[in-house]
């Protein structure tokens, strides 16, 4: 289990900014919770969902992508355990 797989994009505040980066080509957009969860696929769906069912935004590219949180304009990803 991962933290992707145990957080619902519901359970976040809508004002959390999720960067989305492409595997393929690299291109970075940012978007927040209130932007994916109007789409009503993803209304109830996990982190790890909302990332498989996000593509790249290029029109050409269409590759999969990267989800990560942004916390106080930094892009920091989960630390499990204990300092």
């Amino acid at each position: 289990m991962s933290w992707k797989s145990e957080t619902r994009l519901s359970d976040m505040d809508p004002t959390a900014r999720m960067e989305i980066t492409c595997r393929r080509c690299g291109l970075t957009r940012y978007e927040t919770q209130a932007a994916l969860i109007r789409r009503p696929a993803l209304r109830f769906a996990t982190l790890e969902q909302v990332e498989a069912s996000l593509t790249c935004a290029d029109r050409w590219c269409h590759g999969r992508v990267r989800l990560s949180l942004v916390y106080d304009d930094l892009n920091e990803p989960f630390v499990g355990g204990m300092a």
